[in-house]
C-alpha cells in the first residue's frame, strides 16, 4: 500500500517538474532559439532535479570519452520516457537530438523540443525525412555533434531493437564515429515502490570510426554496432543482478572453538 502511494506520488511529481521546467524553458529557448547547448541546460537541470525526487543512483563510466570526442553521431538504446532523465545528465554541449515530428503536437514539451534547435523527422513523408537528413549533414559539417535512439521508437525493456539506418548513414556521409552509450535494463534494476529505488549503471563505449567504411558496408557497420551495443547490456544487467544478489545474502559469522 505504501509502495504504491510513494510511486504514484513520485509520478505526479516528475510530471510537475516535467511540465514546469518544459513552460520556463520555453520562454528562455525563445530568447536563445536553436543554441546549441539548449539540450544541455535543460537536460541537466531536468535529470538532476528528477534525480533526487526518485532518489536513484546513476553510476556514470567512460564519461572521458565524451570529452575527447567532441564531434560524433551519438547512438545510444531508447527504453522509455524515463531515458530523458538518464541521458539528460550527460548529452555533450553543442549537441542537437533527431525526434519524431509528432513530438511537436506534445504540449510545452514538444515546443521546447523544437526551440531549442533540435530536429524533428518525419517518417511517413520520405521527400520531407530527406530534407530533415540534410539538415542533420549542415548541423555536423558546422561542428555539433548528433544524439540519436537507432532503434527508431522504445524497446520498454524487451531488449534492443534493431536498428534503422538514418544515424549511420550520419556517421559515414560526414566522416565522423559512432559514439554509442548504453543503459542497463531499468525493468531489471528499478523499483520505485521502495524508498530507494536501486540503481542504473551508465557506459560510454569506445567510438566506432567510420572514416574507411564505405556506404555499402552500412548494414555490416549496423550490425557491428548493435552487437558492441547488445553485449554490454547484457553484461551491465548481470553486473546488477550479481550485486543484487550479494546484497541479499546474509554473511554468516565464523564461530572458534
Amino acid at each position: 500500500m505504501l509502495g504504491s502511494i510513494l510511486l504514484s506520488l513520485r509520478v505526479v511529481l516528475i510530471f510537475m517538474v516535467f511540465f514546469l521546467l518544459s513552460f520556463i524553458f520555453m520562454f528562455v529557448f525563445l530568447i536563445r532559439f536553436k543554441n546549441t547547448s539548449n539540450n544541455l541546460i535543460f537536460g541537466k537541470t531536468f535529470s538532476y532535479i528528477s534525480a533526487k525526487i526518485l532518489r536513484i543512483k546513476v553510476n556514470l563510466r567512460g564519461e572521458q570519452i565524451l570529452h575527447d570526442h567532441k564531434h560524433s553521431v551519438i547512438i545510444a538504446n531508447h527504453q522509455s520516457y524515463f531515458d530523458a532523465i538518464v541521458f539528460g545528465a550527460i548529452i555533450p554541449p553543442n549537441t542537437l537530438i533527431i525526434g519524431k515530428k509528432s513530438l511537436i503536437w506534445f504540449p510545452l514539451f514538444g515546443w521546447v523540443f523544437y526551440l531549442a534547435g533540435n530536429l524533428l523527422l518525419n517518417r511517413k513523408n520520405h521527400k520531407k525525412a530527406m530534407g530533415t537528413m540534410r539538415n542533420v549533414d549542415i548541423a555536423i559539417q558546422n561542428g555539433s555533434s548528433l544524439w540519436i535512439f537507432p532503434e527508431g521508437t522504445r524497446s520498454h525493456g524487451r531488449g534492443l531493437k534493431e536498428f534503422k539506418k538514418g544515424a549511420f548513414y550520419a556517421a559515414l556521409q560526414n566522416h565522423v564515429p559512432l559514439q554509442p552509450i548504453v543503459v542497463n535494463t531499468f525493468k531489471n534494476s528499478l523499483n520505485f515502490k521502495k524508498w530507494n529505488p536501486g540503481k542504473i549503471l551508465v557506459e560510454v563505449l569506445e567510438p566506432i570510426q567510420t572514416k574507411r567504411v564505405s556506404v555499402e558496408e552500412i548494414t555490416s557497420l549496423m550490425t557491428r554496432a548493435h552487437e558492441i551495443m547488445k553485449n554490454k547490456i547484457t553484461l551491465l544487467d548481470q553486473e546488477l543482478r550479481t550485486q543484487a544478489l550479494g546484497s541479499e545474502s546474509v554473511p554468516v559469522s565464523a564461530s572458534s572453538s
